[in-house]
């Protein structure tokens, strides 16, 4: 069904994309079939994984819960694509296999689709996770509904823009998630400037940090060849958003541009692209070559993308180990 279409019975689609997740997906699913409704219907998106995670999901044997096999592996964002393709909804959950709804959250999200105002697109909620403070940083403290100018000075102050997206279905008839691989900025801005954005104070999921596939728990060199493989898509996710967003951006939160610029900066660097990502270093913010960091990665670029790659995945695993205590 296309996303435009008319909507069904049911009030939520859980869009779950999943790649090697067998020993988790069922956290993730089964923590909606006991949320004690009946208004849903779960789609799960495999991307041709190589264990058991079709099935382990099919093992269940539960009506509610679909299995989609991508013909090839495409990456989370067209998974997501995959799943809102046959989603029959009226509200869209993005679900990761690493999240957990808790108890009461369906109950609790439900409330804020209902009294949504109808130009609403995006439910956000704050998320919980197993091992650190709730996100966003800084948690919002009261519930706001923002039009594009609030919210991108909404997303100016934070040091950590992760929430818990739930989508009115109509969004995706003019907005989809890019096909690359992981990146989502590009989307999440178009939708903000067809829709308001409603981030609300509720906690509706749990994420845990023990998925062996998520970023932040990667080893250095892990992370360093993942870094490599995505940066075509990074750049990509990164130009897109420059090139419809930058005076808005400028306007609203030029502080939010420098940091576009400066990803265009390190993606083009790690893709191999040196001129694209010099002429962005040259042309940019000022405050682009005021940041003696970002000066010392396009050092290491010039010199090869997997030197880059290397230093900033050590740098990274370092500050993550400091903030962890």
């Amino acid at each position: 069904m296309s996303p435009d279409a008319p909507a069904s019975d049911l009030r939520f689609s859980f869009i779950i994309p999943a790649y090697n997740r067998a020993g988790m997906i069922l956290r993730a699913v089964r923590s909606v079939l006991a949320s004690g409704r009946d208004d849903y219907e779960i789609i799960v998106i495999d991307d041709r994984s190589t264990d058991d995670t079709v099935a382990v999901v099919e093992s269940l044997g539960d009506a509610r819960v679909r299995v989609l096999r991508q013909p090839v592996n495409r990456g989370v964002c067209a998974a997501r694509n995959a799943g809102i393709d046959v989603a029959r909804g009226r509200w869209l959950v993005m679900l990761d296999s690493d999240f957990e709804l808790l108890p009461g959250g369906l109950d609790r999200l439900a409330a804020r689709c209902d009294a949504a105002p109808d130009d609403v697109g995006n439910v956000a909620t704050v998320c919980r996770w197993d091992n650190g403070p709730d996100t966003p940083i800084p948690t919002p403290t009261t519930s706001a509904v923002l039009d594009l100018p609030a919210y991108l000075r909404f997303v100016s102050t934070l040091t950590v823009s992760e929430w818990f997206n739930c989508y009115r279905r109509e969004v995706f008839a003019a907005v989809r998630f890019p096909g690359g691989r992981a990146y989502e900025a590009s989307f999440h801005l178009a939708a903000a400037g067809r829709w308001r954005f409603w981030m609300c104070t509720d906690r509706v999921v749990l994420i845990h940090t023990d998925a062996d596939n998520r970023i932040t728990a990667s080893a250095p060199r892990a992370l360093a060849r993942r870094q490599l493989r995505d940066a075509a898509d990074g750049a990509g996710d990164a130009d897109s958003v420059v090139r419809a967003w930058a005076p808005q951006l400028r306007q609203h939160a030029p502080s939010v541009l420098t940091h576009y610029e400066s990803k265009q900066v390190m993606q083009h660097l790690l893709a191999g692209h040196r001129l694209e990502a010099l002429d962005t270093f040259l042309r940019g913010s000022p405050s682009l070559r005021r940041s003696p960091r970002l000066a010392a990665f396009v050092a290491l670029g010039l010199i090869g993308p997997e030197a880059l790659a290397y230093a900033q995945s050590y740098v990274s695993d370092l500050l993550r180990r400091r903030r962890e205590g």
